[in-house]
């Protein structure tokens, strides 16, 4: 039988021979020059190519795109110059907590010798509590410290990599040879004759610590919680039994207590083991560190941020318990914020005092709402000629634009150094609690503290202080310039000097122990009455001097305590919008969904989705016309029942292929279903084929 015959023998091969593709293959000529083909064009970008609209530093031209390119390098500079400084202070004051216990833990690695007790494994447990998170800082730390000696080896290992005992073998070998794991294999075949070793035996690490002369390996367990108890135990096993060759250390950091971290293992195991057990500080502690460094007195601050977001940072990290470095974050993405959308914030950054507006930016200032009020202000006060010229007038204005801002930015310092005085005084009252700078700051920023009962209260516990108390609180508070009590501090010294009885400290007349309670029985009642004793002349002095002390200071509080939304041009060097950090740190994906559904005109803008008038129409989103009709049904929606609603509303159009459109529309139901199911809204019913079951219901 010949080819062709075997081809067209039988159906299976026929069928076989029918879906086989057929290629036809065309041979170069050779009389053709090859160089004469086009050759392929590439695509070919510059690096340096910038996108429309965006400068090369990231930041976008606002101004309707109508900014200069240097007005945007000095936005970007000033935000670089402010976040960079604003950083190292929080690095430095995040170091500064975890001080002790990184101390301690070094010390306890330092003079550890894993040689002198092979039976037990030298052990470290930190005890972090919430602040888990912020241990991260001290592994940091301590890293950064024991790895000056080169002998030290620190493997971290985290909970994520010990699924199972090979899997935590596999980590720590190649966390703890990493460093030379270009040539550690070659190495290991050069100096070892035999089978190629396994990468979870421990072998590897000995040859590697005897090579090296590596006198401590220390251990790091990050998130020791969520550590599988069986898999650890096992490791322990392994561990100790080449202790006596692998001079091993072991740090747990653990989020809860040493009990419950104890129950997960056995008792064999424990017994394997020689803590020491290690604190880092509170998380609130370290919060309210961080709080004021980002907000105590600084010269050189040139943001401020408002207390409506600092209040959401603070509440968020209170109810979700997250680490110091979500909170450092957030302050990041602020800066950025400002600097980014703010066409002004270049004024922030130090540039020369020649550098002026452009025309744009005289608009920007003109339709400020602080600038504004300031000029309804000169209205008020019948000064028109000046309203007029910073109305009509771009050098006047911009002469007055730095001028505000100088003046705002010197309010702002002055409100926070009181602040800073509040504080003191407070701290130097003994029978006061208190109150946290976080606190006294958010309400100082927001404008509260001139009639808050705080400062009511802590004017009151002044004027009873005695001498002795009053001196060192009017030393303290003297360092600030801006309260100006150096004379009445030198006449109280001189009082204090003169007093006939320099043991006992002069009382005011304010004080409980001028008082007395005298008790009158009249017709068989008992009455109280409060009597001022009599005064000697050094108290009856003193209390002149703290009556001055007390009108000093409620003039100075007076004075200083503002608010600052209602200085002028304070949108320059104050934020406070809460919805671009709550949109990025605090999302709600659902809830966007279900507005970009509902109202898709609110996402889309046009005029054809605008829907409020008259409910759902045809030009809408076919998902969002289903998504519409999904909310007015059950539980249970019929599909019939939904397509006849869904082809009435867009099949409404007119059309002359009738057919040809039904079939479109049926297109764009069966695509809005697959969307919603996407979703997660509707999934098959099992009781009934032809039926959807309903899984969401809106704002639930």
């Amino acid at each position: 039988m010949d080819d062709g015959d075997k081809l067209h023998d039988g159906n299976e091969d026929q069928s076989l021979v029918d879906d086989k593709a057929c290629y036809v293959y065309v041979p170069f000529d050779d009389d053709i020059d090859k160089s004469s083909r086009p050759r392929k064009r590439r695509k070919v970008s510059q690096v340096t190519e910038v996108i429309k609209g965006r400068h090369a530093t990231g930041f976008v031209s606002l101004l309707g795109g109508k900014e200069e390119p240097r007005y945007i390098s000095l936005r970007h500079r000033g935000y670089e110059s402010a976040w960079t400084k604003l950083e190292n202070n929080l690095n430095e004051a995040l170091e500064k907590v975890n001080r002790q216990t990184v101390d301690e833990v070094v010390r306890f690695l330092t003079q550890t010798n894993p040689q002198e007790n092979t039976d037990q494994i030298s052990t470290g447990l930190i005890i972090s509590g919430i602040s888990a998170r912020t241990s991260t800082s001290v592994s940091t730390l301590v890293a950064r410290s024991v790895r000056l000696e080169p002998r030290n080896l620190i493997v971290p290992v985290a909970a994520s990599q010990c699924a199972n005992l090979k899997s935590a073998l596999k980590t720590i070998i190649q966390e703890a040879t990493k460093e030379n794991v270009s040539s550690i294999d070659e190495d290991l075949q050069d100096d070892r004759q035999g089978a190629r070793l396994l990468n979870y035996d421990l072998q590897i690490v000995h040859e590697y610590v005897l090579k090296h002369l590596i006198i401590r390996v220390v251990l790091w367990f990050h998130s020791s919680e969520s550590l599988d108890g069986i898999v650890l135990a096992d490791l322990i096993e392994v561990l100790s039994s080449w202790q006596g060759r692998i001079p091993f250390i072991l740090v747990f950091e653990i989020g809860t207590s040493i009990d419950l971290f104890q129950e997960k293992l056995p008792r064999a195991t424990i017994q394997r083991l020689q803590g020491t057990s290690f604190e880092t500080k509170d998380a609130a502690e370290t919060l309210e560190l961080m709080f004021r460094t980002v907000t105590g007195p600084d010269e050189s601050r040139s943001l401020y941020i408002g207390a409506g977001l600092l209040k959401m940072f603070l509440d968020r990290q209170m109810e979700h318990v997250q680490s110091v470095q979500t909170f450092i974050q957030s302050l990041k993405y602020t800066f950025m914020t400002h600097f980014f959308v703010n066409a002004l914030s270049w004024i922030l950054h130090p540039s020369p005092a020649s550098t002026t507006l452009q025309a744009e930016h005289y608009e920007a200032i003109r339709n400020l709402p602080s600038f504004r009020r300031l000029v309804e202000d000169l209205i008020k006060e019948k000064q028109f000629v000046k309203a007029k010229r910073l109305l009509d007038t771009d050098h006047i204005l911009q002469e007055m634009t730095r001028q505000l801002f100088r003046d705002g930015s010197k309010s702002m310092e002055h409100l926070v150094e009181a602040m800073e005085i509040l504080n003191i005084i407070q701290s130097s009252i003994p029978s006061k609690a208190l109150i946290p700078w976080s606190k006294l700051y958010l309400k100082g920023i927001a404008g509260d503290l001139a009639d808050s009962s705080i400062l009511r209260e802590t004017l009151l516990s002044v004027k009873k202080l005695p001498s002795d108390t009053m001196i060192k609180m009017l030393e303290k508070a003297s360092t600030f310039a801006i309260l100006e009590l150096d004379g009445v501090k030198s006449e109280l010294y001189e009082l204090i000097h003169t007093a006939t009885d320099g043991i006992a400290p002069l009382r005011s007349e304010y004080d409980v122990h001028h008082e007395t309670v005298r008790t009158t029985v009249i017709a068989q009642k008992v009455q109280l009455s409060k009597h001022k004793a009599t005064l000697s002349k050094q108290d009856a002095d003193y209390s002149k001097i703290v009556d001055r002390i007390d009108s000093s200071l409620k003039e100075f509080f007076a004075t200083y305590f503002l608010n600052p939304k209602k200085l002028a041009l304070h949108e320059i060097f104050h934020f406070d919008l809460k919805s671009p950090c709550r949109e990025v740190f605090a999302p709600m994906p659902r809830q966007a969904v279900e507005r970009a559904l509902s109202a898709p005109h609110d996402y889309l803008d046009c005029d054809c989705c605008d829907g409020s008038a008259h409910g759902l129409a045809p030009s809408q989103p076919p998902t969002a016309i289903l998504y519409q009709l999904y909310l007015e049904s059950g539980a249970i929606i019929n599909i019939s029942d939904l397509w006849s609603a869904f082809n009435t509303i867009l099949g409404s159009e007119d059309g002359d292929d009738e057919e040809g459109k039904e079939h479109g529309t049926l297109a764009f139901f069966y695509r809005g279903l697959a969307e919603l199911k996407y979703l997660g809204m509707i999934k098959n019913s099992r009781k009934k084929t032809d039926h959807l079951t309903k899984n969401l219901w809106k704002g639930l």
